[in-house]
């Protein structure tokens, strides 16, 4: 079934309504290519009045449309200049005051993420609680899961962390983390976008030590960065807390949009939010 483009374009607002998610350009295709294959598959929802409707009525459809929406690529020990700030300066920091961290992924993806960063302060011997979090349910569950192919794994960047998982290769080149590994990880189906209502649902993370929350401001709007960002810093971080989100995405978090409780800081070529004292 052809969707004209006035019902996609009310699915795309039902999608930045409800997720906050602005779908680039580059994904509206995949979505449209998804909600006719799933109209095709579903006679009844061929005869809807409104075609967003359909999806809006259902929890699953729109939890299944809302998978379409996001992009998630990512691989282990990504931006390892990160990690190599977090162990010689942002750890030692921490640690100086607190016993044990508080570690927050918080558009974790397929999970790479938080497993290295819980593989990173494994190595420092640094105790942790991880929680990690995202809107799509389906990457949640290979999160859980704990096992990934060898494309998780990048010659280009991450390289020098590569010999934290090699107890978990496997014959054929893929990644089976241990139980007690991917039992360390608390996840939670998070909207991000929820972080922008005058009051945040109570399932956020607080107290967070560290929030990586890396790649997902570019599918904001100006307004809605500004909010989640002042949610984290105001009721997510610790004082003293640290945000790291991905390099590229820098521009996009100009100071006016920054809350006053966060710095803007650079070290060597890493930039990243503290927040004040």
């Amino acid at each position: 079934m052809t969707v004209s483009d006035k019902d996609f374009e009310e699915i795309i607002s039902l999608i930045t309504r409800e997720t906050g998610i602005v779908p680039r350009e580059s994904h509206r295709a995949g979505i449209r290519r998804y909600v006719e294959e799933r109209l095709d598959a579903i006679p009844d929802a061929q005869n809807a009045v409104h075609i967003a409707a359909f999806f809006a009525q259902s929890k699953d459809e729109f939890s299944a449309l809302t998978n379409k929406a996001t992009v998630n690529e990512t691989y282990f020990f990504r931006e390892e200049r990160q990690l190599d700030l977090l162990k010689s300066t942002i750890f030692p920091a921490l640690l100086k005051k607190n016993t044990s961290l508080n570690i927050w992924s918080a558009a974790c993806s397929t999970g790479e993420e938080i497993y290295s960063l819980a593989l990173l302060m494994q190595s420092c011997k640094i105790r942790a609680t991880f929680t990690a979090s995202d809107l799509n349910t389906a990457v949640l569950e290979t999160c859980k899961a704990g096992t990934y192919g060898a494309n998780s794994v990048r010659s280009v960047d991450g390289a020098k962390y590569h010999h934290l998982l090699l107890p978990y290769k496997q014959g054929d080149g893929s990644y089976r983390l241990s139980a007690e590994l991917t039992g360390s990880i608390i996840t939670r189906q998070i909207n991000l976008s929820d972080l922008a209502l005058e009051k945040p649902p109570a399932n956020i993370p607080q107290n967070q030590h560290i929030i990586f929350i890396r790649n997902v401001f570019i599918y904001f709007t100006r307004e809605m960065r500004a909010k989640i960002l002042k949610t984290l810093a105001t009721t997510c971080l610790a004082d003293d807390g640290y945000i790291f989100v991905s390099m590229n995405e820098i521009a996009s978090l100009d100071n006016s949009i920054i809350p006053d409780e966060l710095e803007k800081k650079m070290e060597g070529n890493v930039f990243y939010f503290h927040k004040k004292a």
